[in-house]
């Protein structure tokens, strides 16, 4: 959790305690900490980083380096915007391209829709080939391709980066498929991929992004965040969203809280939502592109630099090799040798933690290391990562 996002997460519950009826309190969450009496500036002034919805979005448009033209929206859980970006999908398409690299819980989402709908989902099998077969990026593209063309395929939907760390080469994708075929509408997962890489790859091909806040944005909190903007697609996505809402069917409640508040107009009779994940968020955003300006180093990290960072507990592991061009800030690495490999999980995560280093385990002794932008803070000997629930996802 970032500096910022601390302080306004602490100082937000800090005063919903002291000051739980504030008749300020919707002026501030329109317009910001400035319209603020000083009184409160002063006594909760971990919120200085608030400056309302709509530069929330602003921020985070920036951040993401998305045109400010895109539409941007904000929702209690990612989920939430998977599912809107579903239903889209299967207004202008049938048949949708998917791969193994999916997160499972956005995948099951899009299969749901498409069950739903009648669609279809054709999945790939791309992890085993990139992780152990030593797959490039050019052999991606093409199996992909081929792909979509051979099973009639119509829309796709991919991850900027997998949650092990492979990185997509999403609009290389696109492009090559869009010469031989029509693309009707790409759907991308950014999850992994907000404030860890450029996400300019993504906003040229892409007709919705869908991430969060709690990952390597570093608000810690949950929220989803989505954008959109594409000229062929842009107008029917708001109309879907607009519908849901008359329709009552807006079932994320900062969803329609967020959306009610851009626009001006307040539901008197919406249901209650969390707020706080908004404020954590805007400190997280705030320091994002503070750290963004300062930052020199280069968006990935080679699998030895990433070893040679991080303390290890006694034993020898191993880089799983992947293409450079595949590669992100997250490395997987293996055990040398076959006792470390039958070790259960959550065994291999202990002794990784004794050593001084937070890791996702997985069966096999298999291990991620998320190394954060900039590499390891000075005096800081931890590497954190978010716990991954999937550990069938390495074979």
């Amino acid at each position: 959790m970032t500096p910022a996002a601390q302080r306004a997460q602490l100082d937000f519950v800090r005063r919903s305690a002291e000051e739980p009826s504030s008749l300020y309190f919707e002026r501030f969450l329109r317009e910001g900490f400035l319209s603020w009496p000083s009184e409160y500036r002063w006594r909760f002034a971990g919120l200085n980083t608030w400056n309302g919805v709509t530069r929330l979005k602003q921020s985070l448009r920036r951040l993401a380096r998305v045109p400010d033209s895109w539409r941007t929206v904000l929702a209690s859980r990612s989920l939430s915007l998977v599912q809107l970006a579903a239903r889209c999908l299967f207004r202008v398409g049938q048949n949708v391209l998917t791969t193994d690299l999916s997160w499972p819980t956005y995948q099951r989402a899009i299969e749901v829709r498409a069950s739903n709908t009648g669609g279809r989902i054709t999945t790939i099998a791309l992890r085993e080939n990139i992780l152990r077969r030593g797959w490039e990026t050019a052999e991606v593209i093409d199996h992909l391709t081929r792909s979509f063309v051979a099973n009639q395929c119509d829309s796709i939907f991919l991850p900027a980066v997998d949650h092990l760390g492979i990185r997509v080469p999403v609009r290389e994708i696109v492009d090559r498929i869009k010469q031989v075929a029509e693309v009707r509408f790409c759907l991308v997962d950014a999850a992994q991929a907000f404030c860890h890489i450029p996400l300019e790859d993504s906003v040229a091909c892409a007709d919705f992004i869908i991430t969060g806040s709690h990952k390597w944005m570093g608000a810690y909190l949950p929220m989803g965040i989505g954008f959109w903007g594409c000229s062929s697609t842009r107008e029917m996505i708001q109309r879907q969203l607009q519908r849901l809402r008359e329709h009552g069917r807006l079932d994320d409640p900062l969803l329609k809280f967020t959306e009610s508040l851009d626009g001006g107009r307040l539901d008197s009779y919406s249901e209650t939502a969390n707020l706080t994940p908004l404020f954590a968020c805007a400190g997280a955003a705030a320091d994002g592109m503070a750290s963004f300006a300062r930052e020199s180093s280069p968006d990935i990290v080679s699998d030895h630099e990433a070893i040679a960072s991080v303390p290890q507990p006694p034993g020898s592991w191993q880089p799983l090799p992947r293409s450079p061009s595949l590669c992100s800030r997250v490395v997987l690495l293996e055990p040398c040798t076959p006792t470390l490999r039958n070790i259960h999980p959550d065994t291999t995560r202990r002794m990784w933690l004794d050593a001084g280093s937070i890791v996702s385990a997985y069966p096999g002794g298999i291990v991620r290391l998320s190394i954060p932008r900039g590499g390891l803070r000075a005096g800081c000997d931890t590497v954190t990562t978010s716990i991954e629930t999937d550990r069938s996802a390495v074979s």
